[in-house]
């Protein structure tokens, strides 16, 4: 039978070989003369150690990069260290690390890592593991580098100082330890989901002027701050739950313990923060905004800003929002009421607000004492429909209404969607 498959050009043969684990690639090799050495040249290498034993997969993923031909640029490269579906943790001593089937260290990851750069990657550097891997506290450079995604690694301050990556645009950093702060001139896409930020005794600071979206999904350890304004974002999803800026004492912060790490900076409590605006003014510019915070988070993504009697003199002007969701928004907790209240009054061109209301309140109702409703008129001349989403339709749905309408709402712009049907207010 003739062999169809090797009368094919290289570039398209490479093609086809980066669609393969490495290992698969390599034995390619044995097919024919034509495939002895096409693997050195494959533009995808998607490497897994998943039922290998450590002395076997280093020695294959050192001999995978340094006999690579270094005329052929990578597109990406894919490290997988997951111990696969069929493991059961159980099984294993996660502290001790003497029973756990570990196919690399971190001598090696980072080893790679440098040998990976070498080889020009530019549209994906993934390095994912099911342990915790530390790496090295040194500048990223890379002229070509331009999506990162990295995940359960702990990733220090150097490392994250991303100018010497003019062509990294995108960056995705899952359930990662971020040790330190964030900066770069060029990226434009950031996605940090159940991370942690570890910066010591203060947060860590971000600095990304060029950055046009942001998601910033779960996360412990306290809320970073941007050094300035992102002037080019247009959207952001900001989902917050408890973190190390929570009060512990009162509901909505506010408490005289300097011994508060939610309300102090400083474990000597030598900051008192209670008063000031953390990441809410680095996202006064955004365009489209998804938002959901715990109500015992003092500072917010942004600050005590929505939940204290002093919280709306310090919200910013989100002169360029014109699409909101509050996700997860219960009408019967005052910070909840307090976050509606300063985006309709700081939202001057609001074209769409969408509520999806949760099912109870996650904090007890007595804390509505702290929230004031709104005397001041205001003109919705942009806004062009509030959506509310529920399960049901009860005295939630209600207590929504009774709030636009202080704000002069006109309920025809109001729908109510219970599961896939909407129901029209009508005046």
């Amino acid at each position: 039978m003739a062999d169809c498959i090797s009368t094919l050009p290289d570039d398209l043969l490479h093609h086809v070989l980066s669609f393969l684990p490495a290992h698969d690639a390599v034995r390619t090799c044995r097919l024919a003369r034509r495939w002895r050495h096409l693997w050195k040249s494959a533009r995808a290498l998607r490497v897994t150690g998943k039922g290998c034993t450590n002395e076997w997969f280093v020695n294959f993923v050192d001999s995978l990069l340094l006999l690579r031909d270094p005329s052929e640029r990578l597109d990406s490269f894919e490290l997988d260290l997951n111990y696969g579906d069929d493991f059961d943790s159980k099984d294993f001593d996660f502290d001790s690390k003497v029973f756990l089937p570990v196919p690399a260290n971190e001598e090696d990851v980072n080893r790679w890592f440098r040998l990976v750069l070498l080889c020009r990657p530019r549209v994906l550097l993934a390095l994912r593991t099911d342990y915790r891997l530390s790496l090295a506290n040194v500048p990223l450079i890379s002229q070509h580098l331009t999506r990162l995604e990295l995940r359960r690694l702990y990733v220090h301050s150097s490392t994250l100082d991303f100018s010497g990556c003019p062509a990294l645009l995108r960056l995705r950093m899952e359930d990662c330890t971020i040790c330190g702060n964030i900066s770069s001139p060029f990226l434009k896409h950031l996605s940090t989901i159940y991370s942690s930020f570890r910066a010591g005794a203060f947060r860590a600071r971000v600095y990304l002027p060029n950055l046009v979206s942001l998601e910033l999904d779960g996360f412990y350890g306290r809320t970073p701050v941007p050094i300035e304004s992102m002037s080019l974002l247009t959207s952001a999803i900001v989902r917050i739950n408890t973190c190390l800026d929570c009060c512990r004492k009162n509901d909505y912060g506010g408490c005289d313990d300097r011994q508060c790490h939610g309300c102090y900076e400083s474990e000597s409590g030598a900051h008192d923060r209670r008063g000031e605006s953390v990441l809410l003014k680095g996202l006064s510019q955004v365009a489209s905004l998804e938002l959901w915070v715990h109500p015992q988070v003092v500072c917010m993504l942004a600050c005590t800003c929505f939940f204290g009697l002093w919280d709306l003199k310090l919200c910013p002007t989100f002169s360029k929002l014109k699409t909101l969701l509050l996700s997860n928004w219960c009408p019967g907790i005052a910070g909840d009421l307090n976050i509606l209240n300063c985006f309709l009054k700081h939202s001057p061109i609001l074209e769409k607000l969408t509520i999806q209301l949760s099912e109870e309140p996650k904090v007890p109702v007595k804390i509505q004492r702290s929230y004031t409703p709104s005397k001041q008129s205001f003109a919705f001349t942009h806004l062009k429909i509030v959506e509310i989403k529920c399960d049901k339709v009860d005295g939630w749905a209600h207590k929504v209404l009774d709030i636009l309408s202080t704000f002069n709402i006109p309920l025809e712009k109001v729908t109510i969607q219970r599961g896939n049907k909407n129901f029209w207010i009508l005046m």
